[in-house]
């Protein structure tokens, strides 16, 4: 499948900017702990977001969070490519072997092995006389595919942008001239949306068009694209909207671009589970050889009880030991702080689409809207692709089947009727009290009330089921009939209250305009 939209510095300064910019005018929290863009942190703003949501949901400023928070999500996926594929580098330069640095990954050979409180699902072993380096050699090939072309610090100022000069060997110049009219048209309608919905922050798109007037397209001009995109996107008369209009076609299609070039030389796949690590032994155990080693950077080491694994990676990479076989030990311990950025990550994820899910309703277009930095265009699919990452988080595996199976059990619509049910038996003992009772007050004849007497069958044995809603409903067709003759009638006003609280019984509103006779006007 496509790797999503690769999302450079300035792209993240800008999301998290706009983030900071819609909540210090919400004035919805401290200023103090509105997170600064220029720490361009996306788990750190993940973070705030959860931590502190907008209370005045289901508002634009909600939906704004919720579609930039994906973006979000995908740049802390593409840093811990980043530095999963450093160390695994790094490993092999320092002196490790293949099957050393997959067995910390949870590939190869000893994949099935599970550690006490390890809730992955178990694996059977593998059998056969298969090369124990080939797993960790493939995942470091589909992360160099995936990040040859990576340039997340690129400087997209206009001269920057056009004092590149073309490379032939570069696939990324071919594929931009064989998709010009594609990237035009995206860009163009884009323009054409803004100005019609009124989109007055456009720095960006402005700096698009002028690329495509200039005819200065170059592998910088997509994530001017995103940057666009971005500002149409979370624009207040483009949020609220809630169906779909032609400017969120225009943005789907833009996402869809984006992903195409990102995919050049490379695919993604959806990664079975890693083992869960243990983050403040590990930055123990890196703190120790530190100080064995008498290094004066160990004060930069975080305090291992509260350390984030992101922090504790980027102290390694930014200040390696000198010497070799302390550093080899260091990339053993960071690919495990690697996993437990992964299960952080996915957490974060998590509750990223469930937060949008919980906003959009199952035809709201912010659930397409929310998939389409993955390249995906339908709701369904956003909502296959949360059940993914539960099945992944639960069982190790994405089994997208499992999950919404699990999501579904004991929710289903029978489920729903038994406990509304047990929770309103009252109620529905006195309605069929007062439709039987109404009944034998207007002396219907047996033929008129088959319904009603199976509700009085029901209602003497105490067996009021699900099926009982039925009888419900088609009992009190017969007594609004027999009303409807004897309009007058003592018990009149309280049969006709108990009918009120009869239609709201669940599944007898639907029956009952299911099985509404239709008039036609000729």
């Amino acid at each position: 499948m496509l790797p999503p939209v690769r999302i450079t510095r300035t792209e993240l300064i800008g999301c998290i900017g706009r983030i900071a910019h819609r909540h210090q005018n919400a004035g919805c929290c401290d200023p103090d702990d509105i997170p600064s863009p220029a720490r361009s942190n996306p788990r750190e703003t993940l973070a705030y977001l959860r931590k502190h949501p907008v209370p005045t949901v289901p508002g634009w400023i909600s939906r704004a969070d919720a579609l930039d928070a994906q973006l979000l999500v995908i740049a802390g996926s593409w840093d811990r490519w980043r530095t999963e594929r450093h160390h695994l580098r790094g490993g092999l330069g320092d002196g490790l072997f293949y099957d050393q640095l997959g067995a910390r990954l949870g590939i190869g050979r000893d994949s099935h092995e599970r550690a006490e409180g390890d809730t992955r699902s178990v694996r059977r072993r593998r059998t056969g006389r298969g090369d124990p380096h080939q797993p960790a050699r493939w995942r470091l090939s589909t992360l160099t595919d995936l990040l040859r072309y990576d340039e997340p610090t690129q400087d997209l100022a206009r001269r920057a942008r056009r004092d590149r000069t073309v490379d032939h060997d570069d696939p990324r110049w071919d594929w931009l001239t064989k998709h010009r009219d594609e990237l035009v048209a995206v860009a163009y309608d884009l323009a054409a949306a803004a100005e019609r919905h009124g989109v007055t922050a456009r720095r960006w798109l402005d700096e698009l068009l002028a690329d495509l007037t200039d005819d200065a397209i170059s592998p910088s001009t997509p994530a001017v694209l995103g940057l666009a995109i971005a500002e149409v996107r979370t624009a207040r008369p483009v949020v609220e909207l809630t169906s779909t209009h032609a400017v969120h076609r225009v943005l789907l299609a833009g996402d869809a671009f984006r992903c195409e070039f990102s995919g050049i030389g490379c695919h993604a796949h959806w990664q079975s589970a890693p083992p869960p690590a243990d983050a403040a032994a590990l930055v123990r155990a890196i703190a120790r050889r530190r100080e064995r080693m008498d290094d004066p950077r160990r004060d930069q080491i975080p305090a291992p009880d509260t350390a984030d694994p992101a922090d504790v990676l980027r102290f390694l990479r930014c200040c390696p030991a000198t010497n070799r076989g302390v550093r080899a030990f260091d990339h053993l311990d960071a690919l495990s702080l690697v996993n437990a950025l992964w299960w952080l990550d996915r957490s974060a994820e998590l509750a990223a689409l469930r937060f949008g899910l919980r906003i959009g309703l199952p035809r709201d277009v912010l659930r397409r809207q929310i998939g389409a930095s993955y390249a995906i265009t339908r709701g369904q699919g956003v909502q296959d692709r949360f059940d993914r990452l539960i099945s992944l988080t639960t069982y190790g595996r994405p089994d997208e089947k499992r999950a919404r199976d699990m999501r579904t059990a004991g929710e289903s619509q029978l489920s729903q009727e038994q406990e509304w049910i047990g929770a309103n038996i009252d109620t529905l003992t006195h309605a069929a009290d007062v439709i039987v009772a109404t009944a034998d007050a207007l002396m219907m004849p047996d033929d008129e009330r088959e319904w009603i007497d199976m509700l009085a069958s029901e209602r003497r044995h105490r067996e009021i089921t699900t099926m009982s809603l039925v009888t419900f409903a088609y009992a009190a067709d017969e007594i609004q009939e027999a009303l409807d003759d004897e309009p007058e009638h003592d018990m009149a006003a309280e049969a006709l209250c108990v009918l009120a609280e009869v239609d709201d019984f669940p599944t007898v509103r639907k029956l009952r305009a299911a099985t509404r006779p239709m008039e036609f006007t000729l």
